[in-house]
């Protein structure tokens, strides 16, 4: 099929048309992988899926990225290998915007500085503490969430090592 194009009217119709479905096309692409954020710090960068049509909080992509981060740990630790490149990202903990304000309640600041506090610990353990030090961890994210969000509570629970 041959275009034959004998005015420059119809070229500037032609060229509109092509330009605009391109413009569409990129627009789409661009915009259909909403379902998808970037959590990045200078140590790590990994996708975390949004769950909520709307898109998701600060705090929960965050949340969600330090779960991820408890499995590759846990993996890390049942070979007796202590997790290095701390997720300087997850020091942002108190200042991550919540899907709800009510879920940072008095007592969230203590818990996440536990949770931190525990977190530095795991990087700077004797590997004879590994799964001590890590199900301590674990254990610091459940307090918080009986507290406030017991939602993920089971699979947190999951994480959880024999010693």
């Amino acid at each position: 099929m041959k275009l034959v194009v004998s005015s420059s009217r119809n070229k500037i119709v032609v060229f509109s048309f092509i330009s605009l479905a391109i413009i569409l096309l990129v627009e789409c692409k661009s915009t259909g992988n909403k379902t998808n954020s970037i959590v990045k710090d200078s140590t790590t960068c990994s996708k975390t899926k949004s769950l909520n049509p709307n898109g998701d909080s600060e705090l929960a992509l965050l949340m969600r990225s330090m779960y991820d981060s408890l499995v590759t740990m846990n993996e890390q630790v049942k070979q007796g290998r202590v997790p290095t490149n701390f997720p300087r990202a997850f020091l942002k903990i108190n200042t991550a915007t919540p899907s709800d304000s009510s879920t940072k309640h008095v007592s969230f600041t203590a818990f996440s500085a536990d949770y931190l506090n525990s977190l530095k610990k795991m990087y700077e353990s004797p590997k004879e503490e590994l799964k001590t030090n890590y199900n301590s961890l674990v254990q610091k994210c459940a307090n918080c969430h009986q507290a406030s969000c017991p939602g993920p509570l089971k699979k947190i629970y999951k994480l959880k090592l024999d010693v």
